[in-house]
């Protein structure tokens, strides 16, 4: 039997594990997703393979979006009928906002499939998509940067959603338009933040990228243009210098903190490797001497009635007596005797100097790794309104335009 012919035959003999949420949405369960996926291989003629197969199985349209997720297979159902025509004059207007599909539609779709955790990957990604491409291979100037990156980074979002998921064009390009515009802040935000690590590695092309928002007004063409500012809200204005120097510091602070606290999490790990019975070497040995100083007392008095009872037998004369007295007198020794043996097991038992030292050793460098991440902190902390001052200034002139004069 083909692979095809598998995955429809599973799906319908597996109706109960299909669940129809309502007219637009329907779900395939982890178990049933678990069982298809069991039988594929991780490619994306394999995911398109299911893509078809569940289309036929469940009798759905080519328009309608099959996407293959972690704890099920989600459909969307949709209605080309119901989108509306976009005539050529409202292209790329409001009117043709999503593709003509209503936003209603496009907000449920979104609300059943990004969960925050899938959102922050998707954009992360597109993020760094577009700064590979255009900063890092292409190195677009700035007059380019602003007449396309809308379009560059909604081409990226289509591509992403269209690969990943499924090829249904017409309801992605209007769904690649309403998340772009729910995310917009954060791509500009991963944008900026891209941007500032670069210059505070001195990376010369990003470094002159940004002097542009410190020309004020420029000429093109003979006509007069106002740049884009850094310019926060109360009016403060960064350039690349200042820029520089704030961004240096909180980066590299920053990426220190994490690589300090990666040691510390292996000193850590190196620190457990010493505990015995869940407890430091040294509450270890401090619970063996406690241990050790309470027999120890037991013993001094065991002693001390052992020493009676050979003080008394010399005053007993009944031989019977004087016999079992005898007798009492071993079983004393014994007991003494055990306690000596446990005292001695519990001496042998506790970490010894060497094994201590070198414990001591990693709790002290533990406590400096601490004491300079304290320290590494309260710098980040004393540049965190600057770096975000600077980000956030940095977004406005990005999402912006020069404006003619």
């Amino acid at each position: 039997m083909k692979l095809q012919e598998q995955i429809t035959s599973m799906i319908q003999e597996n109706k109960n594990l299909v669940e129809y949420k309502n007219n637009q949405i329907i779900i395939l369960n982890k178990r049933l997703r678990d069982s298809i996926c069991e039988i594929i291989d991780d490619t994306q003629d394999s995911k398109d393979i299911v893509r078809f197969s569940v289309k036929e199985a469940l009798q759905l349209k080519q328009s309608d979006i099959v996407v293959i997720k972690q704890d099920q297979i989600f459909i969307k159902i949709f209605d080309l009928e119901k989108k509306k025509k976009i005539t050529e004059h409202e292209a790329n207007t409001v009117a043709g906002r999503f593709n003509g599909i209503e936003e209603s539609e496009l907000e449920e779709f979104y609300k059943e499939f990004f969960s925050k955790a899938e959102s922050r990957k998707f954009f992360n990604k597109i993020v760094k998509e577009f700064a590979e491409k255009y900063f890092v291979e292409e190195r677009i100037d700035n007059d380019r940067y602003e007449k396309f990156v809308f379009a560059y980074v909604q081409a990226i979002i289509m591509r992403e959603l269209v690969n990943e998921f499924d090829h249904c064009e017409d309801f992605l390009r209007g769904f690649s338009g309403y998340i772009f515009r729910i995310h917009f802040n954060e791509v500009f935000e991963g944008i900026a933040e891209f941007m500032l690590n670069e210059i505070s590695r001195s990376n010369d092309y990003m470094v002159e990228f940004l002097k542009y928002y410190s020309l004020n007004i420029i000429i093109v063409d003979g006509y007069k243009y106002k740049v884009p500012l850094l310019q926060t809200e109360d009016g403060m204005k960064w350039n690349v210098v200042s820029m520089l120097s704030v961004a240096k510091v909180y980066i590299r602070t920053k990426i220190s903190i994490q690589e300090i606290k990666e040691y510390a999490r292996e000193i850590d790990k190196k620190i457990l490797e010493f505990f015995v019975d869940g407890i430091s070497p040294v509450e270890y040995n401090k619970e063996c001497r406690k241990d050790r100083q309470k027999l120890t007392e037991l013993l001094r008095v065991e002693a001390r009635v052992l020493q009676d009872m050979l003080d008394d037998i010399y005053g007993i004369k009944d031989p019977k007596e004087k016999e079992q007295h005898r007798i009492d007198i071993e079983e004393k020794k014994q007991e003494i005797k055990a306690i000596k043996l446990t005292i001695e097991k519990i001496s042998s038992k506790e970490v010894k100097r060497g094994v201590l030292d070198k414990y001591l050793k990693l709790e002290r460098e533990m406590d400096s790794i601490l004491r300079d991440i304290k320290a590494q902190e309260k710098i980040l902390k004393q540049n965190t309104d600057s770096f975000l001052s600077i980000k956030n200034s940095l977004v406005k002139a990005l999402i912006s335009k020069k404006q003619r004069i």
